[in-house]
């Protein structure tokens, strides 16, 4: 059995090349400056990397196989640690499964291709530190000359493409073999089921899809299926290489997912009836002496806190109800990365926040105040993950009608270009 997922762990990385620079936690990682190695320490520290934010929420932090998303999946995930493993594989196959994915070395769907998403030479950093797990006998990578050392950029959506999917989705995408042709690629061709669960099946590494077609418009499922890189750069989400067709097929399966909540709530109505003042609304959101000042946690274009989720383009990525849910209900939905652990140290304190890094030293969080704390693996005596969101749950109590209208409105105004009406109607 090789390599059944490799995704993301909640983690922050440095690597080289395109992708964004983000904090190194203090006391964090494995020194593996030690390790009697051929292989290039850089290499072996960009692969670690790569690795937790990748890779061990399914392989686990030593290889072992036992990442928590590991018991969601229909089979185990590779354990990379074992000796025959090590043994029976070579470098390049190890290079080749990572690019392809299971379905291209003819293994099982729920193991992802990084081809289109990590350069030949992150790839290549990954090989060199899973062969870390190697107990003897390592075989030692380098980088082959002339690797490519960019991402791949992958075809971004234009606007053309988006009118032409929602012309589509009129005539096609409530029709049953559509609908049917959808589900069969994301639990069975893709490895969409391994990362996202619907009901309570599937993955536990992204959103919770069994609510998709409440939560998010189709047009925004299908440019985010075609090019995730593209909407988010640091997102979990390889590119899969699904073709036009593919992700039409996918959006429309999304769409018409329910869930229990088939209509919305009655107390929720009075909000989305009333007509906000996406101005007011801004003002609330980055006032420092307003109610509720949300830009302390959530950024919009760079502007604002970074202990919750940014919320560039919120209007685009997000439906109505799903907005609304987030600001009434915080908890209904955590976005993914964004949940809040609880440690409590053997000194008997307790410690609140959002985790963002773990490996075999310990655990690195983001607390309410936005301030980096790395606790180490010695002083923890155990920690959980809540079903709770840091960000305050009393705001139909701090707010009136008007003004959560108002909020609304304003994060409905943060559109993608492409995606508005105007640009919309224009081919």
């Amino acid at each position: 059995m090789f390599l059944r997922i490799l995704f993301l762990s909640t983690a922050y990385l440095l690597i080289a090349g395109s992708f964004p620079a983000l904090p190194v936690w203090a006391g964090g990682g494995n020194d593996l400056a030690d390790l009697n190695r051929k292989t290039p320490l850089s290499l072996l520290n960009q692969g670690k990397n790569l690795f937790v934010h990748y890779c061990a929420h399914c392989h686990g932090l030593s290889g072992d196989g036992d990442g928590f998303n590991a018991e969601y999946l229909d089979k185990e995930p590779a354990e990379l640690s074992d000796e025959k493993f090590q043994s029976k594989k070579t470098n390049h196959q190890i290079f080749r499964t990572i690019k392809k994915g299971g379905v291209g070395v003819r293994k099982s769907h729920l193991m992802p291709a990084f081809g289109n998403t990590l350069s030949e030479s992150e790839i290549w950093s990954l090989v060199a530190y899973i062969r870390s797990f190697g107990k003897e006998d390592l075989q030692p990578v380098f980088l082959p000359q002339g690797v490519n050392t960019e991402r791949p950029l992958g075809e971004l959506v234009s606007v053309v493409s988006i009118q032409s999917f929602k012309e589509w989705f009129r005539e096609e995408g409530e029709k049953e073999s559509t609908i049917q042709a959808g589900e069969k690629l994301f639990k069975k061709k893709k490895s969409c089921f391994a990362c996202h669960q619907l009901d309570e099946e599937g993955g536990r590494i992204g959103p919770d899809l069994s609510r998709s077609g409440i939560l998010y418009g189709p047009e925004w499922v299908y440019a985010w299926i075609t090019n995730p890189q593209a909407y988010k750069a640091e997102t979990r989400m390889p590119d899969m290489g699904v073709s036009s067709e593919e992700a039409r097929f996918i959006a429309a399966f999304l769409n018409g997912l329910q869930g229990e909540a088939e209509e919305t709530p009655e107390g929720e109505l009075p909000y989305l009836q009333a007509t906000g003042n996406p101005e007011n609304g801004k003002r609330l959101f980055f006032d420092p002496d307003g109610k509720v000042y949300c830009s302390k946690c959530h950024r919009v274009n760079g502007d604002g806190g970074t202990i919750g989720p940014a919320l560039d383009h919120a209007g685009t990525r997000r439906s109505p109800v799903f907005l609304l849910e987030s600001i009434l209900e915080p908890k209904a939905v955590i976005t993914s990365g964004y949940s809040t652990v609880l440690i409590l140290t053997k000194d008997r304190k307790f410690i609140t926040g959002i985790k963002k890094f773990e490996d075999d030293s310990g655990v690195g969080i983001v607390d309410k105040e936005g301030k980096q704390l790395f606790i180490r693996k010695e002083r923890i005596k155990k920690y959980k993950t809540q079903k709770i969101s840091m960000m305050p749950g009393n705001f139909k109590e701090l707010l009136d009608v008007q003004e959560v209208a108002d909020i609304l409105a304003y994060l409905k105004s943060l559109k993608l270009a492409e995606f508005s009406s105007e640009a919309t109607e224009e081919k």
